[in-house]
C-alpha cells in the first residue's frame, strides 16, 4: 500500500512544499521536484553519525566537552557560517556568543553584504509569494534568470485569473531560458542598467511637459527611449513585482537593489509594485533575522565587552580572519575545507588554519572537533526562511536518530553555563 507524504525541498531558497514521496518504495523518488530539487534529493547521505575529536572518532558529550573547553579558552572566539543552519539552531548559536562573548557573524565572507546596507538606508516594499500570486498582473525579471536558480518559481506565482492575465516582462544584457517564456524582452547592456533606472524614476517624478526637456545630453536617446517604453508598461499595471537577483560582489555598495528599491517607491505613488530578491544564499536570511532579533543587528555582532556590538563589517568573520582578532572559531559549512578556505584572502587563511577549529558539517574535514552534519529535508529537520521571508518547517524524509545541530550546541550551551 502507497504511503505517500509531501515534504520540502531545500534545494534553493525557493523551498518547495509539494514534494511527493512514497516512504513505502524500496527506492523513494520524489514526485515535482525540479531538475535542482532532483540534484539534491540525489546527494549521498551518510546512514550514521559521527563526531571527530583531534582527528580521532569520538562521542557526543565527548566532542561537546572539548568544544566547551576550547571556547572557554579562548579570549576572542568566533562564531560565523549561521547560513548553513536551521533557525533554531542559529537561536542557540547566539545564546552561545553570547555566554562566551564571542562575535558572531552569518556568512563565511564579506560577500554579498552590500544587499543589507542597501535595506538599512531604503528598506523595501515586498510581498510574500502567494500575494504576489494571486494580485501581480505584471511581473517584472531585472537582469535575472529564475528558470535557472529557481526554476518553479513562475510556477509559484502563476495569476490564475483569465480576466486579468500575468504579463512577464525581462530586462537583461541577453537572452536566457526565462525570456524564452516572457511576453516581452528589453536588452540593455549592463553598463546602462543603471542609467536607465534613473532615466525610468526621473520620468516618474517629472510632470509629462517636463519629460522632454530633461532629456539631456548625459543620456542618450536610445536609453532614454527604453526608460520610455519600460515607464509605459509599469505605470499600466494594477499590481506589479520586480524580482532581481542579489549582488554577491564583496562591496558595501548595491547600485542596482539602492535604485530599484527607490523605483519601486516611486511607483507607488501612482501604482502599486512589491519587489523581491532572489537570495541564493541558503538559510541567511534567516540568520539575519535571528541576530536582529537577539542583539539588535542582522549580521557581526560582537559580544566581546559584555554586549552585542557593531560597526559595519569590522566584526565580519573575513575581517576578523584578517587582522588576527579571533583566537578560536566554530562554524557550519556543507563544503570541503579546501572550498571554503578558498573564499578568504591568504591573510585570512593563514590565520584560519592557525586558531582552533570547531566544524559543523557534512563533509569530513580536519578540524579540532568536527560535528556532522546531516541534510535538510533529507536527514535532518529544522526552520528554513524562503525568498520572501516566510519560515518553513523542514521535515527529515529518512528517520534516524541523528542529534540535530540544535541539540548539539544546546549541549555546548549548557556545559559553558555550568562551568562559567
Amino acid at each position: 500500500m502507497q504511503k505517500i507524504e509531501k515534504f520540502i525541498c531545500a534545494g534553493c531558497t525557493l523551498l518547495c512544499d509539494d514534494i511527493e514521496v512514497d516512504l513505502s518504495a524500496d527506492h523513494w523518488r520524489p514526485k515535482n521536484t525540479c531538475e535542482l530539487g532532483n540534484q539534491y534529493f540525489a546527494q549521498p547521505s551518510s546512514p550514521t553519525q559521527t563526531h571527530f575529536v583531534d582527528g580521532e572518532v569520538a562521542t557526543l558529550d565527548q566532542a561537546v566537552k572539548a568544544t566547551a573547553q576550547l571556547l572557554r579558552n579562548a579570549k576572542s572566539p568566533l562564531i560565523c557560517g549561521l547560513d548553513q543552519l536551521s533557525t533554531e539552531a542559529q537561536q542557540v548559536s547566539w545564546k552561545i556568543a553570547d555566554i562566551a562573548g564571542a562575535t558572531i557573524d552569518t556568512t563565511f565572507t564579506n560577500h554579498g553584504r552590500s544587499s543589507i546596507f542597501s535595506l538599512q538606508k531604503i528598506g523595501k516594499v515586498t510581498a510574500t509569494l502567494g500575494e504576489i500570486g494571486s494580485r501581480s498582473d505584471l511581473v517584472v525579471f531585472w537582469f535575472c534568470d529564475p528558470e535557472i536558480t529557481h526554476p518553479r518559481l513562475l510556477e509559484r506565482i502563476h495569476r490564475k485569473d483569465k480576466d486579468q492575465p500575468q504579463r512577464i516582462l525581462v530586462v537583461g544584457d541577453k537572452e536566457t531560458a526565462t525570456t524564452k517564456i516572457a511576453h516581452r524582452f528589453i536588452q540593455i547592456s549592463k553598463e546602462n542598467a543603471s542609467e536607465l533606472l534613473v532615466r525610468v524614476r526621473g520620468q516618474l517624478t517629472l510632470p509629462s511637459d517636463n519629460k522632454t526637456s530633461a532629456s539631456g545630453a548625459n543620456f542618450s536617446s536610445a536609453t532614454e527611449a527604453t526608460a520610455s517604453e519600460l515607464v509605459k508598461e509599469l505605470v499600466d499595471a494594477k499590481y506589479g513585482s520586480i524580482f532581481f537577483e542579489q549582488v554577491t560582489e564583496n562591496s558595501r555598495f548595491d547600485s542596482t537593489s539602492d535604485s530599484i528599491s527607490r523605483l519601486i517607491r516611486s511607483l507607488n505613488d501612482v501604482t502599486r509594485f512589491v519587489g523581491l530578491k532572489l537570495r541564493t544564499d541558503n538559510n541567511a536570511q534567516s540568520a539575519e533575522n535571528v541576530l536582529a532579533w537577539s542583539s539588535g543587528f542582522p549580521f557581526a555582532v560582537n559580544h566581546n565587552l559584555g554586549h552585542p556590538r557593531q560597526h559595519g563589517l569590522e566584526f565580519s568573520a573575513e575581517s576578523m580572519l584578517q587582522t588576527q582578532q579571533c583566537d578560536a572559531i566554530l562554524f557550519a559549512s556543507r563544503l570541503s575545507k579546501s572550498d571554503l578556505v578558498g573564499q578568504l584572502s591568504k591573510s585570512a587563511r593563514a590565520h584560519f588554519e592557525s586558531i582552533p577549529q570547531i566544524a559543523f558539517s557534512t563533509q569530513a574535514m580536519i578540524a579540532n572537533v568536527q560535528f556532522q552534519l546531516g541534510i535538510p529535508g533529507i536527514n535532518e529537520a529544522g526552520e528554513y526562511c524562503r525568498i520572501d521571508n516566510i519560515s518553513m518547517p523542514v521535515k527529515k524524509i529518512k528517520p534516524n536518530d541523528w542529534m540535530s545541530p540544535e541539540t548539539i550546541l544546546e549541549e555546548i550551551r549548557q556545559n559553558l553555563v555550568a562551568r562559567s
